[in-house]
């Protein structure tokens, strides 16, 4: 017989504690798009500090183990706070990632995206499929981002619209194609969904607003314009239930949590310079996701026994700011990638936290997310120089407001 662990249970004050220090402001920030007054607000108060410092002080009075929280009207939760824990949640399959609150938030704009399938079989095929198509060659997008870079000013200000609208263009551009570069209603409304996904079940889904945004999408994949990724799956057999044109959202969506990556790696770039190699880049990408995570918390719900004695549909929540940060640190560590590693383990096979999540669930997009990043910096950064709104210095805070965040540029001299 397997051995069963008994978790340790928070007290009631310290299950308020973590829902008004972690919980309300994660939520205030916007778990799906992010809101500028809730980050503003953050950044302000110390938030993630404030909730990274408890969970510090819990671990310490409880031990390594996970900690288990009873939430109003859902049951148990459970809190891994170790890398051996959140590696073990990640690697086994008794914990799905179509978690209750997860599929109620993206069902608002992608019900058949593989992320939210419960159902293991289906969600397997609907993986593959993801995978195959996003992992193409990625050569044929230089262009694109380097033509879309050349657009953001060589001196003056540079502000986070203008590189949000760039990246969009790119994102426009590689996921549908060129056609679809000035869009902009298609991304608009994809944002309006995105905003009533912030709040999961709690608000009715707008179906005229999602068969709008669904039309206009078809338009463009209908195109399958050669070199982007509509034309790889165009030609991508699948199953009709795999629903391959209802993955596409989920690419769009998760592709602008990039550009938040990409602006606060430019951030660290400006107060570290040097060469302008691609594995500097990607470090520096990976180390903005680590110490800025895009995805506030990793979400699972059990589905069957586990080693933790927790009935089934527990939600397990992987806080991103304190796993990322517990062992590695709160500053710059850009070694952490030099193996090419990324997600549960850096290139010295050093825990370096979950900027991607890890395991199965793996996010399939990874690679593509990092060669568009990198291309935008290193182009960016050609014949530039850029000087952050913001000074970075270790130990880093663990809220980085990217809407306020700006560069001053200045021709490189030659």
């Amino acid at each position: 017989m397997p051995t069963i662990t008994r978790l340790p249970r928070v007290t009631t004050a310290q299950s308020l504690a973590l829902a008004s220090t972690l919980a309300l402001p994660a939520l205030a920030q916007g778990v799906i798009v992010r809101r500028p007054l809730g980050v503003r607000l953050a950044a302000v108060t110390g938030a993630d500090d404030r909730a990274i410092r408890l969970l510090t002080r819990l671990r310490a009075e409880h031990g390594d183990g996970p900690l288990l929280v009873r939430l109003p009207r859902r049951g148990w939760a459970v809190l891994p706070l170790a890398a051996r824990d959140v590696r073990a949640v990640l690697d086994d399959r008794a914990f799905t990632p179509a978690n209750k609150e997860k599929r109620g938030a993206l069902g608002h704009f992608e019900p058949d995206a593989v992320l939210i399938t419960p159902e293991q079989e289906l969600r397997d095929r609907r993986r593959a499929l993801n995978e195959q198509v996003v992992r193409t060659g990625f050569e044929p997008f230089t262009r694109v981002v380097e033509e879309e870079s050349a657009t953001l000013p060589r001196d003056g200000v540079l502000t986070w619209p203008r590189f949000h609208a760039a990246h969009w263009r790119i994102v426009r551009r590689i996921v549908l194609g060129d056609g679809a570069r000035d869009d902009v209603r298609l991304t608009r409304q994809l944002d309006r969904l995105r905003r009533d996904a912030n709040w999961s079940y709690l608000v009715g889904r707008r179906t005229d607003v999602h068969n709008a945004f669904k039309r206009r999408l078809a338009g463009h994949l209908a195109r399958a314009e050669p070199g982007s990724l509509a034309a790889v799956l165009a030609r991508t057999h699948a199953a009709a239930d795999v629903h391959p044109e209802g993955q596409v959202p989920h690419w769009l969506f998760a592709y602008d949590a990039a550009a938040i990556a990409a602006w606060r790696a430019l951030a660290l770039l400006a107060a570290h310079p040097g060469p302008l190699d691609h594995a500097r880049l990607r470090a520096a990408v990976l180390e903005s996701v680590r110490l800025w995570p895009t995805t506030l918390a990793i979400l699972r719900d059990t589905t069957g026994p586990t080693a933790w004695d927790v009935p089934e549909g527990t939600v397990v929540v992987i806080y991103s700011p304190y796993v990322n940060r517990a062992e590695p640190g709160h500053g710059y560590r850009p070694e952490l990638w030099r193996e090419g590693g990324s997600g549960g383990s850096g290139g010295e096979g050093t825990w370096a936290g979950v900027p991607f999540s890890a395991g199965f669930a793996r996010c399939p997009g990874e690679d593509l997310v990092l060669f568009t990043a990198t291309t935008l910096l290193g182009a960016l950064l050609r014949g530039r120089s850029v000087e952050a709104s913001v000074s970075l210095a270790d130990p880093l805070p663990a809220t980085l407001d990217h809407f306020r965040l700006s560069f001053t540029i200045k021709a490189a001299e030659r």
